[in-house]
């Protein structure tokens, strides 16, 4: 997973207020989040979501995580503003990759990712890596816990493959290429 280039930090923060503040209102109206939640964000940019989500979920914990330190330090900066007192203790930031998620198996009730799956790799066009970061969010997912994304590349891909591991789309919503998902990994049957 590669970090973005000054410019394109510089156009995905600019914007970041208003897209998170959809983003979450779309969840507000159709994803219904655990009480209580370990929740991971991969690609968290400059956290102005996380801080959102947050505020309103009041989740356990709730790690969120980019591989770009320049973002990582936008994130600080911002939650610095938005919570002068210091953030709320279940909000953690942290630098990680996608592909190997620092987390144990099946300890998390819910996954975000917004615009941040085709990034897995250094070519944006390769499913390969996708499919990797695809495997460590089932790996790190509980049964029964939910993957919510946005993801405008590899649309079909995704879902196919999320239609594979016998996850279910709960909820979608297509906008021109954007695409938001909310899909509940399985729980394994218990034998007869």
């Amino acid at each position: 997973m590669t970090e973005m280039n000054a410019l394109s930090r510089f156009f995905v923060n600019l914007s970041a207020r208003r897209r998170s503040h959809r983003r979450f209102a779309w969840i507000l109206r159709h994803v219904r989040i655990p009480v209580s939640a370990q929740c991971l964000e991969l690609g968290c940019g400059n956290a102005v979501f996380a801080a959102e989500f947050v505020a309103q979920f009041r989740p356990a914990a709730y790690q969120a995580t980019d591989v770009d330190p320049d973002q990582l330090s936008a994130a600080r900066r911002v939650l610095a503003r938005r919570f002068p007192s210091g953030a709320p203790p279940e909000l953690h930031l942290a630098r990680a990759s996608m592909l190997e998620l620092p987390y144990p198996d099946a300890t998390l009730d819910v996954v975000l990712a917004f615009v941040t799956l085709h990034h897995a790799g250094e070519d944006h066009h390769d499913f390969s890596a996708v499919r990797k970061a695809l495997v460590e969010v089932n790996r790190v997912l509980r049964p029964g816990g939910l993957l919510v994304y946005e993801e405008f590349l590899h649309r079909d891909a995704i879902r196919a493959w999320l239609s594979e591991q016998g996850f279910q789309v709960e909820q979608s919503e297509r906008r021109f290429r954007l695409e938001r998902i909310a899909a509940r990994k399985p729980i394994p049957s218990v034998g007869h």
